[in-house]
């Protein structure tokens, strides 16, 4: 596992700021665990609760982007 700190993503969805760990042998979604996500609010970052119901949903759809930025940024590594 890898630790991983995305400190400012755009999304269609917002803002957001993430970190959790990922399988580096495993390209698919289920090799992200999100420990911490933010969302930029009207007077700044706002954790989010990753356990809650409706936060579950929009964090399934923010998967695929953030395993796309991350493949993005460990091959211009």
């Amino acid at each position: 596992m890898q630790f991983f700190n995305i400190s400012r993503i755009n999304t269609d969805f917002g803002i957001f700021r993430v970190s959790g760990d990922r399988c580096l042998n495993k390209p698919e979604i289920e090799s992200l665990t999100i420990k911490s996500i933010e969302v930029m609010g009207t007077d700044g970052w706002v954790v989010l609760n990753t356990t809650s119901e409706s936060n579950s949903q929009l964090i399934n759809n923010l998967q695929t982007l953030l395993l796309a930025h991350l493949k993005l940024k460990n091959s211009m590594v």
